[in-house]
């Protein structure tokens, strides 16, 4: 089954008071063939369709095919390069503001998750009146615009929100739950939460219950019981909650292996789908450009943007590299790729998302959940529990590292020690895929960028952001903030 996102054409509009409020008083132009809330969903089928916006949404550049990417060149595994056209350039070196001049970054990170919100919406206020027509398929429709709803919020709390905290009363964000313009307040974040954890356990008993199976074992495109219990498990985490992260993570384990060093490689051009809970599906023929990874190293353009930092590289076990072409350590030549050299320095540019089977155009899947990320939750869980659990977050990191790096013996560790490996693991698995930066505005807040051993850096480059710094926290956009009278800003910014 081949995965098509087609937009359904009602529903292109945003969910929040962002931009909306400066056209009521023009002409209003009504279309006798067009799509209204009224119309558009008559039966199961059509709020089934209706889905297809809500993937749709998700799959654009501005987020996970392109920006949700971008939030790494704001942390510590790359730096700009001297083929940088500098779109990017006032993120990277984190000189945001309000205003939103890089390049409406902030404004779409902020804007785009609300609209999936805002179609899952329509979904989830309608559906209840078609449930006789077949309540398994009515299960399977609402489950997976629950759990969009839940990640979408998700996605923007961890943004603008400053302490994660599951009881944290820090303010959070809007959570939407209708479809009508309004201007809401934040809400404090431990109310979001409550929102997320609701919206997922929900999803989680629908998906549980459903007609048909929603993904098959080589099309992992769309979210089923299993995606969302991925979606519980990082959210609790962020939270500290880690019996949660724990039980839902143990749950998604059980149902999907590693993979092993041969398959390992197939992950990232798309010939296996091993250990892919949800991928965003990108086919030959889609319109757009660019897709994973290529404001990072587009390889449509040959041009390497951001380069992987030396220091990070060396974090890898590359023994064999120089002479077989293949490290100890799979994800070494899975991941990156010897660029170029200038002036004596090995420049290293970026390949888990060269393309799929032998292409190199970026168009390639992205995967936003895999199996190796809840080994990872459950150890961090493991070894921050109280009382901790060494032995468990052992067994993970073990598992891991042993299906990654060939003859890997596993040394226990306690303590903080076993917490820093957890994370310098993270570190590596995760590598571009949308998480370093949150992980350590959850953790340390603080990035260090040795720029010693590259050979093109862009002068620009900033190299250290401290923990005391208001930037770990994005600025609510400018239009949002003019636009609705309820919003608070964060700190730190105008």
């Amino acid at each position: 089954m081949t995965l098509k996102i087609k937009q359904y054409g009602l529903l292109a509009v945003l969910g929040l008071s962002l931009a909306l409020t400066s056209c009521k008083k023009n002409l209003e132009l009504q279309n006798e063939f067009g799509l209204t809330p009224t119309n558009a969903f008559t039966d199961l089928a059509s709020y089934s369709r209706q889905l297809s916006g809500v993937y749709g949404t998700f799959a654009g550049f501005e987020y996970y095919n392109g920006y949700t990417m971008v939030t790494d060149v704001l942390a510590d595994d790359c730096y700009e390069t001297i083929e940088s056209l500098v779109n990017f350039n006032q993120v990277h070196n984190w000189l945001y503001d309000a205003s939103d001049r890089q390049r409406t970054f902030f404004t779409s990170m902020w804007r785009v998750p609300y609209n999936v919100v805002l179609q899952s919406n329509y979904i989830i206020n309608g559906i209840d009146a078609v449930k006789s027509e077949n309540e398994r398929f009515y299960n399977r429709i609402l489950g997976q615009a629950l759990a969009a709803r839940a990640i979408a919020h998700f996605d923007v709390l961890k943004a603008y929100s400053d302490n994660l905290d599951r009881t944290s009363t820090s303010p959070g964000i809007p959570y939407k739950t209708d479809t009508r313009i309004t201007y809401p307040a934040r809400l404090p974040v431990r109310e979001v939460y409550d929102s997320i954890y609701s919206d997922l356990n929900r999803a989680i008993t629908l998906l549980g219950n459903v007609d048909v199976a929603i993904n098959s074992g080589s099309n992992r495109g769309f979210l089923d019981i299993w995606g969302a219990r991925a979606a519980l498990a990082k959210v609790a985490l962020y939270a500290k909650d880690y019996a949660t992260a724990i039980q839902q993570s143990s749950l998604v384990i059980a149902q999907f292996p590693l993979a092993t060093r041969s398959n390992f490689p197939g992950i990232w051009n798309d010939s296996r789908s091993d250990e892919v809970i949800w991928a965003i599906q990108n086919n030959s023929g889609d319109p757009g450009s660019p897709f994973p990874s290529a404001e990072l190293m587009s390889f449509r353009a040959n041009r390497n943007t951001f380069g992987v930092l030396p220091a990070f590289i060396s974090t890898y076990d590359t023994s064999g590299f120089a002479g077989t072409g293949i490290g100890r350590d799979i994800r070494f030549t899975s991941y990156y790729f010897l660029r170029n050299a200038v002036g004596g320095a090995n420049n290293w540019g970026i390949s888990k998302f060269r393309g799929k089977g032998t292409s190199s155009d970026n168009l390639v899947n992205f995967k936003v959940f895999r199996v190796s990320e809840m080994y990872l939750i459950r150890a961090e869980a493991y070894a921050l529990s109280s009382p901790a659990n060494p032995t468990a977050a052992n067994a993970d990191l073990s598992a891991l590292k042993t299906a990654r790096i060939d003859g890997y013996t596993h040394t226990a560790l306690t303590g903080a020690a076993l917490v820093s490996e957890i994370a310098a693991e993270r570190r590596r698995e995760l590598s571009f895929e949308g998480h370093r930066w949150f992980d350590l505005k959850r953790t340390t807040r603080v990035v260090n960028r040795p720029l010693t051993g590259t050979g093109n850096p862009n002068p620009g480059v900033q190299s250290n952001l401290p923990s005391s710094s208001h930037r770990w926290v994005w600025p609510i956009p400018e239009v949002e903030m003019r636009a609705n009278p309820q919003m608070q800003q964060n700190s730190g910014y105008l």
